[in-house]
């Protein structure tokens, strides 16, 4: 099997943290959560599936206090319906949060896991921007 194929069998968050490092994004390894930290547009975090099988994508945002619960679910669907390769939601706080999958059964490039977290960075605050009608967001 190649060496830059990523499979559940040999990805570890350290191999995806020198992934990220070799594309020069801006990561830190929390090793105690065994998250990888990318600082770009938007703060992001990445971490495996317990099985290795999916890369996680997540970004959060703050959502102002005083934003009605019906603004910020309508906030939501306007995103999940306008931004199919991103998926948004309210967590039990009431902030919005974004997240993606990359898929590693099979395995994956390493240049496809750099495209893939690029393409979630560039879209999550695109559909920040586009979709939040009601500046509800922080």
């Amino acid at each position: 099997m190649s060496a830059d194929l990523l499979t559940p069998d040999t990805v570890t968050i350290e191999a995806v943290r020198d992934v990220y490092e070799a594309a020069y994004l801006e990561v830190t390894l929390d090793e105690e959560k065994k998250q990888i930290k990318i600082r770009e547009e938007v703060l992001a975090r990445a971490f495996l599936s317990e099985s290795k099988e999916r890369l996680q994508l997540v970004a959060y945002y703050g959502i102002k206090e005083d934003a009605q619960r019906v603004d910020r679910l309508e906030l939501v669907n306007r995103i999940n319906e306008n931004y199919v390769m991103i998926r948004a939601g309210i967590d039990d706080d009431g902030d919005l949060w974004f997240d993606y999958c990359v898929l590693l059964k099979g395995g994956v490039t390493k240049k496809a896991i750099v495209q893939a977290t690029r393409v979630f960075l560039m879209l999550v605050p695109r559909a920040v921007n586009e979709c939040d009608e009601e500046s509800i967001v922080d």
